[in-house]
């Protein structure tokens, strides 16, 4: 991506105009910005600076008359961002990097040059640099299988909320979607998980073992069937006592869909259940039918689940 085209992605981003795929770019953007530049102002050539200030001011100049001051105000932070950005911006979408994104909705299965195969769900992304061999270093941000080709010589490195996962070949899942607690499930080999802010807590996982992470807390390790947890792959949804909050997001995440609850109370209820490569019409009457529920759809993409009245 070049400048100009990211300039223009961080105004319809600011005036909410973006679509999934533009937003979780963005999102992909801002995260790798706080996570390498925490309290550091990115450096930029003088004579740069004074050109973008330069652009900002006409702009805004061109447009102050005849916008009202809050917008106004929206736009200089946009611009003065944009501009703290581009120097961190122009280094890491060089074309030294490579990034995939699955949509919610989708899923995709990439095979990387040294014979891994990494399946990634929707409403997520992974970031690696081009030299993939000499460097097994990848940066997710949502949930992905890894199968990872064994190379004693180059471990496979797996960057995520706050979190670094280190194996030389095994198979695995990873979730780590920003508003869920980060969890690693292994299905074959040994997987060594580090919690960055808490590297004293590390632990080494082998086949069917979980470990969810929460925050500042020991990670919580359980044993069970390793293949419930990428039964995503296999087009399958599979809940085991599972919040209908929870459940909710997967459903989001898998159909392209927003979910909202009429009352609140409702996310607390725990779920279980399979669904083999269902419809979401048939998924919600399930839940419905499971829960007594009344599951209304205002339109496509908006779903608004509420008690039943009966």
């Amino acid at each position: 991506m070049k400048v100009e085209e990211f300039k223009k992605l961080a105004e319809k981003y600011t005036h909410k105009k973006v679509n999934s795929q533009e937003r979780l770019a963005m999102d992909i953007f801002f995260s790798k910005m706080q996570e390498a530049n925490k309290n550091v102002l990115v450096p930029i050539s003088s004579e740069k600076r004074e050109k973008l200030f330069y652009n900002i001011q006409q702009n805004l100049t061109i447009k102050r008359k005849r916008t009202p001051l809050k917008k106004y105000l929206a736009m200089a932070a946009a611009g003065f961002t944009t501009l703290l950005m581009l120097g961190f911006f122009t280094g890491m979408f060089s074309n030294n990097y490579t990034t995939i994104i699955a949509e919610k909705g989708e899923k995709k299965e990439i095979k990387m040059d040294d014979g891994s195969v990494i399946f990634l769900n929707g409403n997520s992304s992974i970031t690696y640099e081009n030299n993939f061999t000499e460097e097994r270093t990848v940066k997710l941000q949502g949930e992905a299988f890894f199968k990872v080709a064994r190379d004693t010589a180059h471990p496979f490195t797996i960057k995520s909320k706050d979190l670094e996962t280190r194996v030389l070949g095994t198979s695995f899942n990873i979730k780590s979607y920003k508003d869920q607690v980060p969890m690693v499930s292994v299905n074959t080999g040994k997987v060594e998980v580090i919690p960055l802010k808490n590297p004293e807590y590390k632990v080494i996982l082998t086949k069917d073992q979980q470990a969810s992470f929460k925050e500042n807390r020991k990670p919580k390790i359980s044993k069970g069937d390793s293949r419930d947890f990428n039964a995503w792959t296999r087009k399958m949804i599979i809940l085991k006592n599972i919040s209908l909050e929870h459940t909710a997001k997967i459903i989001e995440n898998w159909y392209d869909v927003n979910i909202q609850f009429a009352d609140d109370s409702l996310k607390q209820l725990k779920i279980t259940g399979k669904f083999n490569d269902e419809k979401l019409s048939n998924v919600l009457k399930s839940l419905a039918l499971i829960k007594n529920l009344k599951i209304d759809s205002t339109n496509k993409k908006q779903i608004i689940i509420r008690k039943n009245p009966i």
